[in-house]
C-alpha cells in the first residue's frame, strides 16, 4: 500500500502523528487502540474527511513510520516495548513528513497544511540522536509552516519539555484515564478546525480542546465506548 494521493479537494490537510510505544504504555494499550478507533469513526460525515492524510507511526527503541493514508482506511498495530528513542524519532519523523509533503506539492500542484504532532510519556531514554538535532528539525519545520505539536502525557514528563524543544503548540494530558477522551474527542476536534481553516493554526492548534477538556471521560466520549461494534480486533 502506498502514500495517499488521492484528495477530493485542493484543500490537502496532512497530519503526522508520532506516537509513544515504549514499555511504560503497555498498561494504555487498550484505551490507545480504543481512542485511535474513535478518532477515525468521529470523521465519518465529515466534508474535509478525503481531503485528509494521515500518518500513525509509533517510536520505542528506534522510529516506526507508518504510510499516509485517508482517515477511512486507517489502521493503528500498537504493541508497546522498549525504551524512548525520542529525539530520533522527532529527527526521523520530520524527514518523513517532508518528503511526503513534497511529493503531494509535486503530484498535486498544491502546497499542503501540515501538522506534527509527537506523543510522549517520557523523556528520552537510550535515544539514538542529540537534543540539539531534534530541535533543528523542529525548527525546520517551524520555518516551513508546519504546525508543530507537543503532548506530555501522564506525569513524567510535561509540556515544558515541549516547549524547550520549539513545538508551538504544546498540551498536558496528565490523568492517564482522559486518554480515551483526548484522542477520540479532543485531538479529533483540533484537527476538524485546522482542516476547515484556510491558514495553519500554529500556537492555536489545541484551542478548541483547551475550552472543552474534561477531568474525565465527556459524556460523548462515554456515549461512544457504549457501542463498540465498529471496534475490529487489532
Amino acid at each position: 500500500m502506498s502514500n495517499y494521493m488521492n484528495f477530493s479537494s485542493d484543500n490537502i490537510n496532512i497530519f503526522m502523528m508520532l506516537f509513544d510505544e515504549s514499555r511504560s504504555m503497555e498498561d494504555d494499550t487498550d484505551s490507545v487502540r480504543t481512542g485511535w478507533k474513535m478518532f477515525q469513526k468521529s470523521f465519518n460525515n465529515f466534508p474535509e474527511a478525503n481531503s485528509i492524510a494521515v500518518s500513525l507511526s509509533k517510536f520505542s527503541d528506534s522510529f516506526y513510520p507508518e504510510e499516509f493514508q485517508s482517515i477511512e482506511n486507517l489502521k493503528f498495530r500498537y504493541y508497546p516495548d522498549g525504551a524512548t528513542a525520542l529525539y530520533y524519532s522527532i529527527v526521523m519523523g520530520a524527514e518523513y513528513l517532508t518528503n511526503y509533503i513534497n511529493s503531494v506539492t509535486e503530484r498535486k500542484g498544491v502546497i499542503p497544511k501540515a501538522t506534527f504532532i509527537v506523543f510522549s510519556d517520557g523523556e528520552p531514554c537510550h535515544d539514538k540522536a542529540k537534543r540539539a538535532d531534534a530541535q533543528m528539525a523542529i525548527q525546520n519545520l517551524n520555518y516551513a509552516g508546519i504546525t508543530t505539536v507537543f503532548v506530555a502525557f501522564g506525569k513524567s514528563i510535561s509540556s515544558r519539555f515541549g516547549e524547550e524543544m520549539g513545538f508551538v503548540s504544546t498540551i498536558d494530558v496528565k490523568n492517564r484515564t482522559d486518554l480515551v477522551n483526548f484522542l477520540g474527542v479532543e485531538l479529533s476536534k483540533s484537527c476538524k478546525e485546522q482542516s476547515k481553516s484556510m491558514k495553519a493554526l500554529g500556537a492555536n492548534f489545541f484551542s478548541q480542546a483547551n475550552n472543552s477538556q474534561s477531568t474525565g471521560y465527556s459524556q460523548k466520549t462515554e456515549q461512544a465506548l457504549e457501542d463498540l461494534s465498529w471496534i475490529d480486533e487489532i
